[in-house]
């Protein structure tokens, strides 16, 4: 029998679902290990407050979280255990690096330079260490400037000319601690008068993509395994972003079948039971915005009344409301029957 290991977050919580468009609660561990044993399954749960170092998990296959806390100390823990885990032998689903990409947009750019299809690679990136870095670099605009981490909209600026960004990217690229950040600003005054080589206090790292104009939302579409779940999202008032808006629309029929061809080409480049893709059109070419693999919104299941799955003829539409619970595993059990251990590694 395979060993199955779930981790829960700090807060005893396992990813969340919403029962309401505004509460949000931990997916039931409970169903899922009673999911996964009836799949032949022997599965343990755990934390990550109380994590056993001690205990041989070589050939586990692991479902675990991430964290979005301010300033990233659970996240940087739980870095820890997963690296740990790999060291041991342990399966992570998903791998490692899409852990990398949670709320860091700079991975996330590197793993889309590892596409095949030129059709995931119009949104065009460069990554940046710092301030420093952008100097003279940025020569067509307007340009989106984004924070490596962030979700909902938040971090997100257009720039119209080179004075814009660098406004942006001078705030942007900040120390996270603010306090600190002006301590040394102070003593690099001091450094200055010294004639000795002041600190770095703008090395974060950010991204600069194109623009792409005239959209009035966009699209998020959740992959489960084959089923795929899709809500429309207007932009903000008097805003270029769609994310984080609140407000939602019908899909739009004329641009459903594209939208799902291209949810499942996203699907095919990046290996993971749980996807979450940020797409839009803009009258011509459908562009993939941004992706994450775990811990994301389930908003896009829990306020659809109906999914999408693969058919001969195209798209089938499934009606009906769905057990998060259910489609967080039958994702996975997917993903396994497609996935061997060894491609895992």
């Amino acid at each position: 029998m395979e060993k199955m290991l779930i981790i829960k977050d700090m807060l005893d919580w396992f990813w969340a679902t919403y029962p309401t468009a505004d509460r949000a609660v931990s997916l039931d561990v409970a169903k899922m290990k009673e999911y996964f044993s009836k799949e032949g399954f022997d599965v343990e749960i755990t934390s990550y407050n109380s994590f056993d170092f001690d205990k041989d998990y070589e050939n586990y296959y692991v479902l675990y979280g991430s964290a979005e806390d301010f300033c990233g100390g659970s996240k940087d823990y739980i870095e820890d255990v997963l690296v740990w885990l790999q060291i041991k032998g342990a399966y992570l689903i998903p791998k490692f690096q899409y852990f990398r990409a949670h709320h860091n947009k700079v991975m996330m750019e590197i793993l889309r330079k590892g596409f095949q299809d030129p059709h995931l690679k119009t949104i065009h990136t460069r990554t940046y260490s710092s301030l420093e870095a952008i100097s003279g670099k940025e020569k067509h605009f307007p340009v989106v400037v984004k924070t490596a981490a962030g979700a909902g909209g938040g971090g997100v600026f257009l720039a119209h000319n080179e004075n814009e960004l660098y406004k942006v990217a001078e705030k942007i690229s900040r120390l996270v601690n603010k306090q600190e950040y002006y301590l040394r600003r102070v003593f690099n005054i001091r450094q200055q008068l010294l004639k000795k080589q002041p600190n770095r206090i703008n090395n974060t790292k950010f991204i600069v993509q194109n623009y792409i104009p005239n959209l009035t939302g966009d699209y998020k579409v959740l992959v489960f395994g084959d089923h795929y779940f899709v809500l429309r999202r207007l932009n903000r008032d008097g805003d270029f972003r769609a994310s984080g808006s609140g407000k939602f629309a019908d899909i739009l029929e004329n641009e459903l079948e594209g939208l799902l061809n291209f949810a499942r080409l996203c699907k095919s480049e990046i290996p993971t039971p749980h996807l979450s893709l940020d797409i839009c059109f803009d009258g011509h070419d459908y562009h993939l915005i941004e992706f994450q693999c775990l811990t994301f919104g389930f908003k896009a299941m829990s306020l659809s009344e109906f999914h999408f799955i693969p058919a001969d003829a195209g798209w089938k539409r499934i009606d009906g409301k769905v057990s998060p619970e259910e489609e967080f595993c039958q994702a996975v059990t997917y993903f396994l029957r497609q996935h061997s251990k060894e491609s895992e590694k």
